[in-house]
Protein backbone atom coordinates (compact mmCIF):
# COMPACT_ATOMS: atom_id res chain seq x y z
CA UNK A 1 0.00 0.00 0.00
CA UNK A 2 2.63 2.07 0.95
CA UNK A 3 4.27 1.20 -2.43
CA UNK A 4 1.34 2.81 -4.26
CA UNK A 5 0.92 5.86 -1.95
CA UNK A 6 4.52 7.06 -3.22
CA UNK A 7 3.63 5.88 -6.90
CA UNK A 8 0.84 8.42 -6.87
CA UNK A 9 3.13 11.20 -5.33
CA UNK A 10 5.67 10.52 -7.83
CA UNK A 11 3.46 10.57 -10.90
CA UNK A 12 1.81 14.01 -9.50
CA UNK A 13 5.27 15.74 -9.30
CA UNK A 14 6.13 14.65 -12.95
CA UNK A 15 3.17 16.20 -13.83
CA UNK A 16 3.87 19.98 -13.76
CA UNK A 17 1.64 21.20 -16.49
CA UNK A 18 -1.24 19.74 -14.59
CA UNK A 19 -0.42 21.70 -11.27
CA UNK A 20 -0.78 24.53 -13.25
CA UNK A 21 -3.68 23.82 -15.26
CA UNK A 22 -5.39 24.38 -11.28
CA UNK A 23 -4.44 27.95 -12.08
CA UNK A 24 -7.52 30.19 -12.56
CA UNK A 25 -7.46 31.71 -16.17
CA UNK A 26 -8.31 35.25 -15.03
CA UNK A 27 -5.52 35.06 -12.31
CA UNK A 28 -2.95 34.25 -15.53
CA UNK A 29 -4.42 36.86 -17.54
CA UNK A 30 -4.13 39.30 -14.53
CA UNK A 31 -0.53 38.24 -14.10
CA UNK A 32 0.33 38.56 -17.90
CA UNK A 33 -1.26 42.05 -18.28
CA UNK A 34 -0.74 44.05 -15.16
CA UNK A 35 2.74 44.73 -16.09
CA UNK A 36 1.61 46.11 -19.49
CA UNK A 37 -1.23 47.88 -18.15
CA UNK A 38 1.01 49.79 -15.31
CA UNK A 39 2.37 51.43 -18.72
CA UNK A 40 -1.22 53.63 -18.96
CA UNK A 41 -2.40 53.73 -15.25
CA UNK A 42 -2.75 56.78 -12.75
CA UNK A 43 0.04 56.30 -9.97
CA UNK A 44 -1.12 58.93 -7.03
CA UNK A 45 2.54 58.30 -5.27
CA UNK A 46 4.06 60.07 -8.90
CA UNK A 47 2.28 63.12 -8.22
CA UNK A 48 3.99 66.49 -6.97
CA UNK A 49 1.68 68.97 -5.51
CA UNK A 50 2.49 72.20 -7.61
CA UNK A 51 4.90 71.17 -9.63
CA UNK A 52 4.74 71.19 -13.65
CA UNK A 53 5.97 67.69 -13.74
CA UNK A 54 2.62 65.74 -12.83
CA UNK A 55 4.05 62.25 -13.53
CA UNK A 56 7.00 60.12 -14.58
CA UNK A 57 7.60 58.49 -17.73
CA UNK A 58 5.42 55.32 -19.20
CA UNK A 59 6.86 53.92 -21.92
CA UNK A 60 6.60 50.34 -23.72
CA UNK A 61 8.60 48.68 -26.94
CA UNK A 62 6.93 45.88 -28.33
CA UNK A 63 8.59 44.33 -31.67
CA UNK A 64 6.84 40.97 -33.10
CA UNK A 65 6.93 39.30 -36.67
CA UNK A 66 4.10 37.55 -38.60
CA UNK A 67 4.19 33.75 -38.26
CA UNK A 68 1.32 32.23 -40.08
CA UNK A 69 -2.30 31.56 -39.10
CA UNK A 70 -2.81 34.66 -41.42
CA UNK A 71 -5.53 36.59 -44.12
CA UNK A 72 -2.85 38.73 -44.71
CA UNK A 73 -1.11 39.15 -48.02
CA UNK A 74 1.86 36.20 -48.24
CA UNK A 75 4.30 39.12 -48.90
CA UNK A 76 3.92 40.25 -45.10
CA UNK A 77 4.63 36.68 -43.95
CA UNK A 78 7.18 37.18 -41.55
CA UNK A 79 7.75 40.65 -42.08
CA UNK A 80 8.28 42.73 -38.32
CA UNK A 81 6.31 44.66 -36.44
CA UNK A 82 6.71 47.40 -33.64
CA UNK A 83 5.27 49.73 -31.62
CA UNK A 84 6.82 52.53 -29.59
CA UNK A 85 4.60 53.90 -26.86
CA UNK A 86 4.75 56.65 -24.11
CA UNK A 87 2.20 57.87 -22.03
CA UNK A 88 0.58 60.31 -22.13
CA UNK A 89 0.65 61.48 -26.01
CA UNK A 90 3.49 59.57 -28.07
CA UNK A 91 2.48 56.35 -30.58
CA UNK A 92 4.42 55.13 -32.82
CA UNK A 93 3.10 51.80 -35.32
CA UNK A 94 4.76 50.48 -37.75
CA UNK A 95 2.90 47.17 -39.12
CA UNK A 96 1.24 46.56 -42.01
CA UNK A 97 -1.61 48.88 -43.75
CA UNK A 98 -3.17 47.89 -47.22
CA UNK A 99 -0.79 45.54 -47.63
CA UNK A 100 2.64 47.13 -46.96
CA UNK A 101 4.67 48.36 -44.06
CA UNK A 102 4.21 51.72 -43.45
CA UNK A 103 4.87 53.52 -40.17
CA UNK A 104 1.78 55.94 -38.46
CA UNK A 105 2.91 58.27 -35.78
CA UNK A 106 1.95 60.69 -33.00
CA UNK A 107 3.98 62.73 -31.35
CA UNK A 108 1.99 65.38 -28.74
CA UNK A 109 0.01 66.98 -31.07
CA UNK A 110 1.78 65.78 -34.13
CA UNK A 111 0.83 63.63 -36.27
CA UNK A 112 2.87 61.99 -39.27
CA UNK A 113 3.27 58.96 -41.38
CA UNK A 114 5.90 57.45 -44.05
CA UNK A 115 6.70 57.10 -46.73
CA UNK A 116 4.93 59.77 -47.45
CA UNK A 117 4.29 59.19 -50.89
CA UNK A 118 2.48 55.66 -50.60
CA UNK A 119 0.44 56.97 -48.04
CA UNK A 120 -0.75 59.70 -49.85
CA UNK A 121 -1.44 58.02 -52.54
CA UNK A 122 -3.37 55.15 -50.16
CA UNK A 123 -5.57 58.42 -48.77
CA UNK A 124 -6.40 59.45 -51.78
CA UNK A 125 -7.50 56.16 -53.17
CA UNK A 126 -9.61 55.87 -50.03
CA UNK A 127 -11.13 59.56 -50.33
CA UNK A 128 -12.32 58.26 -54.05
CA UNK A 129 -14.03 55.31 -53.10
CA UNK A 130 -15.81 56.53 -49.63
CA UNK A 131 -19.48 57.15 -49.55
CA UNK A 132 -20.60 60.69 -48.46
CA UNK A 133 -20.99 60.47 -45.17
CA UNK A 134 -22.03 62.67 -42.41
CA UNK A 135 -19.42 63.91 -39.90
CA UNK A 136 -19.33 63.24 -36.30
CA UNK A 137 -17.84 66.43 -34.76
CA UNK A 138 -15.00 66.26 -32.62
CA UNK A 139 -14.47 63.01 -33.20
CA UNK A 140 -10.60 62.31 -33.76
CA UNK A 141 -10.47 65.33 -30.76
CA UNK A 142 -12.12 62.43 -29.07
CA UNK A 143 -10.45 59.48 -29.86
CA UNK A 144 -6.60 61.12 -29.59
CA UNK A 145 -7.14 61.42 -25.98
CA UNK A 146 -3.99 61.08 -23.62
CA UNK A 147 -2.93 57.13 -23.67
CA UNK A 148 -3.80 56.27 -19.92
CA UNK A 149 -6.28 54.56 -17.94
CA UNK A 150 -8.72 56.32 -15.71
CA UNK A 151 -7.29 53.66 -12.84
CA UNK A 152 -4.79 53.50 -10.15
CA UNK A 153 -2.36 51.89 -10.42
CA UNK A 154 -3.15 49.66 -7.28
CA UNK A 155 -6.75 49.08 -8.67
CA UNK A 156 -4.99 46.79 -11.50
CA UNK A 157 -5.76 44.02 -9.82
CA UNK A 158 -9.01 43.87 -10.76
CA UNK A 159 -8.15 44.51 -14.47
CA UNK A 160 -9.52 40.64 -15.56
CA UNK A 161 -12.95 41.46 -14.64
CA UNK A 162 -12.85 43.61 -17.97
CA UNK A 163 -12.37 40.51 -20.28
CA UNK A 164 -13.88 37.45 -20.82
CA UNK A 165 -11.72 34.55 -21.14
CA UNK A 166 -11.41 30.71 -22.26
CA UNK A 167 -8.93 28.83 -21.10
CA UNK A 168 -7.21 26.77 -24.07
CA UNK A 169 -5.30 24.60 -22.05
CA UNK A 170 -1.51 24.32 -22.85
CA UNK A 171 0.59 24.29 -26.19
CA UNK A 172 4.33 24.47 -26.96
CA UNK A 173 6.10 27.26 -28.01
CA UNK A 174 9.74 26.49 -28.77
CA UNK A 175 11.35 24.81 -25.45
CA UNK A 176 8.00 26.12 -23.35
CA UNK A 177 4.78 24.91 -22.51
CA UNK A 178 2.45 27.80 -22.55
CA UNK A 179 -1.08 28.97 -21.62
CA UNK A 180 -3.20 29.16 -23.97
CA UNK A 181 -6.02 31.68 -22.85
CA UNK A 182 -8.96 33.23 -25.58
CA UNK A 183 -9.78 36.84 -24.78
CA UNK A 184 -11.71 39.50 -25.40
CA UNK A 185 -13.33 42.39 -23.55
CA UNK A 186 -16.47 42.21 -21.55
CA UNK A 187 -19.48 43.06 -23.82
CA UNK A 188 -20.27 46.58 -22.57
CA UNK A 189 -16.69 47.36 -22.79
CA UNK A 190 -16.28 46.39 -26.41
CA UNK A 191 -19.11 48.51 -27.42
CA UNK A 192 -17.80 51.54 -26.24
CA UNK A 193 -14.90 50.68 -27.64
CA UNK A 194 -15.73 49.63 -30.86
CA UNK A 195 -14.10 46.20 -30.44
CA UNK A 196 -17.37 43.81 -30.49
CA UNK A 197 -15.89 41.96 -33.16
CA UNK A 198 -12.34 41.49 -31.88
CA UNK A 199 -10.83 38.60 -30.09
CA UNK A 200 -7.34 37.65 -29.32
CA UNK A 201 -5.30 34.10 -28.11
CA UNK A 202 -2.46 34.56 -26.04
CA UNK A 203 0.19 32.34 -25.32
CA UNK A 204 1.47 32.88 -21.76
CA UNK A 205 4.94 31.34 -20.82
CA UNK A 206 5.52 30.23 -17.42
CA UNK A 207 6.79 33.35 -16.29
CA UNK A 208 3.44 34.91 -17.16
CA UNK A 209 5.20 36.62 -20.43
CA UNK A 210 2.90 36.60 -23.42
CA UNK A 211 5.45 34.99 -25.93
CA UNK A 212 2.87 34.80 -28.89
CA UNK A 213 -0.68 36.31 -29.59
CA UNK A 214 -3.17 35.90 -32.17
CA UNK A 215 -5.58 39.08 -32.91
CA UNK A 216 -8.70 38.09 -34.68
CA UNK A 217 -10.80 41.35 -36.44
CA UNK A 218 -13.94 41.79 -38.85
CA UNK A 219 -11.64 42.35 -42.13
CA UNK A 220 -8.08 40.53 -40.73
CA UNK A 221 -6.41 38.09 -38.74
CA UNK A 222 -2.56 37.42 -37.44
CA UNK A 223 -0.74 35.45 -35.71
CA UNK A 224 2.63 37.01 -33.79
CA UNK A 225 5.78 35.80 -31.68
CA UNK A 226 7.00 38.40 -29.83
CA UNK A 227 10.47 38.93 -29.79
CA UNK A 228 11.21 41.75 -27.13
CA UNK A 229 8.63 43.41 -25.23
CA UNK A 230 10.70 46.07 -22.72
CA UNK A 231 8.93 48.22 -20.64
CA UNK A 232 11.36 50.89 -20.02
CA UNK A 233 10.73 54.34 -17.26
CA UNK A 234 11.11 56.39 -21.18
CA UNK A 235 12.22 56.15 -24.56
CA UNK A 236 14.10 59.10 -26.50
CA UNK A 237 12.36 61.53 -28.59
CA UNK A 238 14.51 60.32 -31.12
CA UNK A 239 11.93 56.73 -30.98
CA UNK A 240 9.04 59.44 -32.62
CA UNK A 241 10.73 61.35 -34.73
CA UNK A 242 11.16 59.99 -38.85
CA UNK A 243 13.84 58.84 -40.51
CA UNK A 244 14.50 60.14 -43.47
CA UNK A 245 12.47 63.21 -46.25
CA UNK A 246 9.51 61.07 -47.53
CA UNK A 247 7.15 62.15 -44.18
CA UNK A 248 3.58 62.84 -44.46
CA UNK A 249 2.19 65.15 -41.80
CA UNK A 250 -1.71 64.09 -41.20
CA UNK A 251 -4.61 65.45 -40.33
CA UNK A 252 -6.74 63.70 -36.78
CA UNK A 253 -9.38 62.07 -39.16
CA UNK A 254 -6.14 60.69 -41.49
CA UNK A 255 -4.10 59.46 -38.58
CA UNK A 256 -7.54 57.60 -37.40
CA UNK A 257 -7.81 56.16 -40.96
CA UNK A 258 -4.59 54.87 -41.06
CA UNK A 259 -4.89 53.52 -37.48
CA UNK A 260 -7.97 51.65 -38.42
CA UNK A 261 -6.79 49.99 -41.76
CA UNK A 262 -3.51 47.99 -39.74
CA UNK A 263 -3.47 44.92 -41.59
CA UNK A 264 -5.87 45.36 -43.60
CA UNK A 265 -4.74 43.84 -47.33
Amino acid sequence: MKMMNLAAVLVVLAAPSRARAQENAYDVLGKALVPIASVFAFDPTEQVSGSDTETTGHALMLDAHLVGETTLPPALQGQAAHLALQAPDQLLVQAPIAGQLLTVCRDGDSLWATPGSQIQALLDQAAAAATPKKKKKNKAAELLRPLALPIRKNMLVFLPILFQVADGGFEPVGSQQCRVLDVQFMPQLAKSTHTQDWTARLWVAPDYSIVQFTLTGPQWSGKFAVDKLALPPSLPDTAFQPQGTDVLKLTGEQFLQLMGRLGRG
